[in-house]
């Protein structure tokens, strides 16, 4: 009778932690944009210095009528062992559209090197508004070279 008990009692802890087992994510798939960036990263991080240009592709600047419906934002990324610069976020300036991607200048702002950083890309577009995936970037001191990137 004892033993019945003790299986029971088993059974039912099983049984009570198998929800909260079903709905943690994967450890193999692709972590969504929004949860933190997985301790060890498949591919490290282009690196990217201020100054550096850069070339954003996508569906959404190819259709955009007006050139300065377009907005570049670097997104301060929380990656392990970053300190925060005191900002979050940075609005690029100076952007120019051309040949379906819009082009720009890394910021030279402060304490922004050796952070990681999120690009998007928002096109105003009258009522709605599109935005694009600009990829994820290291930045450090010494420039790099120009890079061009198409989220796909």
């Amino acid at each position: 009778m004892r033993n019945l008990w003790i299986g029971s009692a088993a059974i039912a802890a099983c049984l009570a932690a198998a929800p909260a087992l079903a709905q943690a994510p994967a450890a193999t798939g692709p972590v969504s944009a929004k949860l933190a960036a997985p301790a060890q990263p498949s591919e490290p991080l282009p690196d990217l210095a201020p100054g550096d240009d850069v070339a954003i592709s996508c569906d959404a600047i190819e259709r955009v009528a007006d050139p300065s419906d377009v907005r570049v934002v670097f997104t301060i990324a929380a990656a392990p062992g970053d300190t925060s610069p005191g900002y979050k976020k940075i609005l690029a300036i100076d952007e120019k559209v051309a040949g379906g991607a819009v082009h720009l200048k890394v910021p030279n702002a402060p304490d922004l090197p050796n952070h990681t950083v999120d690009l998007a890309v928002y096109v105003i577009d009258g009522a709605r508004n599109n935005d694009c995936d600009g990829g994820s970037y290291r930045i450090v001191q010494s420039p790099a070279t120009a890079i061009a990137h198409d989220p796909g």
